[in-house]
Formats: structure tokens, sequence, C-alpha cells
């Protein structure tokens, strides 16, 4: 079911509809809203350029939020192919161990 919520974005008034819940909402719509005051607060730009500049912002963050979630997932398979090698090795090693000990007495 879509929730009906009314936020506000640079001074203007939004009402979203959205399966998210109202708080996810508000805290997107105060993560846009903080970006064009802060894009704004910086440069003199209408605010079609404002919002636009805030959009650009956001993005480039999600892309490197992307990008960096990509490499951890990288890193963690490299991590888990160690683990699962290493695991290998010393399942080998104790058999090797066991024969060993077998084969003295």
């Amino acid at each position: 079911m879509k929730n009906r919520i009314v936020v506000t974005i640079a001074g203007e008034s939004y009402t979203i509809l959205s399966e998210e819940s109202e708080e996810y909402v508000k805290k997107a719509a105060e993560l846009v809203d903080s970006k064009i005051a802060e894009v704004s607060s910086n440069i003199p730009v209408s605010q079609l350029n404002a919002a636009v500049l805030a959009a650009l912002s956001i993005a480039d963050d999600s892309l490197k939020a992307a990008i960096s979630a990509d490499n951890m997932r990288t890193q963690m398979k490299s991590y888990l192919d160690d683990a699962s090698r290493l695991r290998t090795e010393l399942n080998e090693a104790r058999r090797e161990l066991a024969r060993l000990k077998n084969g003295k007495r």
C-alpha cells in the first residue's frame, strides 16, 4: 500500500506517494533539501540550477557508494576464497599428520 507523505523541499510542499515508510521519505526529502540549501549558499543560482546541482551531488555520492560497495564485495570474495583455500590446506595438513602418526606406530 502506498503512503501519502507531505514533505517540504526548498520551501515548496510536495505530496509523495511511496511504499517506503514516512520516516524514510522524510529523511530522503531532508537530504535533497539540505543539498539544495548547501548549493544555494555557496553560489547564487536559480532554484532550478540549485536542484540540478544538488541532484548531481547526490548522484555523485550514490555512484561513489556503489563503487565502494562493489570494491568491498570484491575484497570480501577474495578473503573468502583465501579462507577456503587455507581451510583446504589445513585439512590436507591434518590428513598428512594423521597419516604420518599412523605410519610411525
